[in-house]
């Protein structure tokens, strides 16, 4: 089975094959990893929860896949609990839905790269000490054995860091006011994302959210009230973005929403078709335009966004070429009246 899942894995991923727990430990001290895939039953009285742990303390910004073929909840449990593991592969699985679990754990962890690499920056601005490096080759796409996990950052411990961590990485990456991540870090996560999408054969759709109106209503009502209005339209934009049942996000971190622009914000849905795309366009449409501003006094309709769609690969081959299509439908729709949504052409 290795041999397998290295034939299918080596198309996508430089893969580094290890037969057992103490080749896998040689390869985590000598290369950096992106995603380590183990089966749970490995020999030798060892298990791959037992080895996803000492991933987690090597290299914890790898992500850690379990393939295993219990389906009971303490076992996976434990998994979560001991090694952080958050991608689990259930045996039988077809080379489809392996190549699916290690692409996006190795998506996953380059969010991640991308998101300390930005708050690193921030430190250094500020004077900070910088983190010493992780042992190992750096940027090495690589997996050892079977499954992907989403890599978690630790949590802040003590007064001094919860003050002083989630504030630089909330500078880094995010919109002060919003809350949304910023255009700096919606780049990243496009190119992550369209590289991803090439590598899975998968689309990708962008969307373009631009407040109606905004600049004649900050004049009207005061640069306070349309901050207001921003952080009320943007918790609607992510809003949307939850399943309608259970009000839970995608468990897929490439799905983000960020102020893209002054009024206008950018949504990233991964392997979303125009149809799933124009979906969530009207429907947070829609609900921006049922929605009472300010609450206590406010009535429908007063604020309405217009919004554009743009998919990768039908509409555009490259991040350039998305990014020119949503814009330019964007500019139509605006022109041809508010409170649409317009689907980029060709």
């Amino acid at each position: 089975m290795l041999a397998l899942m290295q034939y299918y894995l080596s198309k996508d991923f430089t893969v580094f094959l290890a037969r057992s727990a103490e080749e896998a430990l040689e390869v985590l001290q000598r290369e950096q990893l992106h995603a380590v895939v183990s089966d749970q039953n490995l020999g030798d009285g060892l298990m791959g929860v037992d080895l996803l742990k000492r991933v987690s303390e090597l290299q914890p910004h790898a992500a850690r896949i379990l393939v295993t073929a219990s389906q009971k909840l303490e076992d996976a449990q434990k998994a979560i609990n001991e090694a952080r593991v958050n991608h689990f592969l259930t045996k039988p699985f077809t080379e489809q839905e392996l190549k699916n679990t290690v692409g996006q754990a190795v998506h996953n962890a380059a969010l991640v790269a991308i998101r300390d690499k930005m708050v690193q920056e921030l430190k250094e601005q500020l004077g900070l000490r910088p983190a010493k490096p992780a042992a190992g080759k750096p940027g090495s796409p690589a997996s050892t054995r079977v499954k992907t996990v989403e890599p978690q950052k630790p949590d802040a411990k003590g007064a001094a860091s919860q003050s002083l961590i989630p504030e630089s990485e909330r500078l880094a990456f995010r919109d002060g006011l919003t809350g949304l991540y910023n255009h700096r870090y919606f780049q990243e996560a496009l190119s992550a994302g369209l590289l991803s999408a090439r590598r899975r054969e998968q689309k990708l759709a962008l969307v373009l959210v631009d407040i109606d109106g905004f600049r004649r209503f900050n004049l009207s009502r005061g640069y306070a009230e349309g901050d207001k209005m921003l952080r009320r339209v943007s918790q609607v934009v992510t809003e949307m973005m939850e399943d309608p049942v259970t009000h839970a996000r995608s468990d897929n971190s490439s799905e983000i929403a960020a102020r893209y622009d002054w009024d206008v914000f950018g949504v990233i849905l991964c392997n979303a078709d125009v149809e799933r795309a124009r979906t969530y366009a009207e429907k947070l449409r829609k609900a921006v335009e049922e929605m009472a501003f300010p609450e206590e006094e406010g009535v429908a309709g007063e604020v309405t966004v217009t919004a554009s769609v743009a998919v990768f690969p039908d509409q555009a081959r490259n991040e350039q070429e998305l990014i020119s299509a949503a814009e330019k439908a964007l500019r139509t729709s605006k022109a041809s009246g508010p409170n649409r949504v317009m689907l980029a052409i060709k």
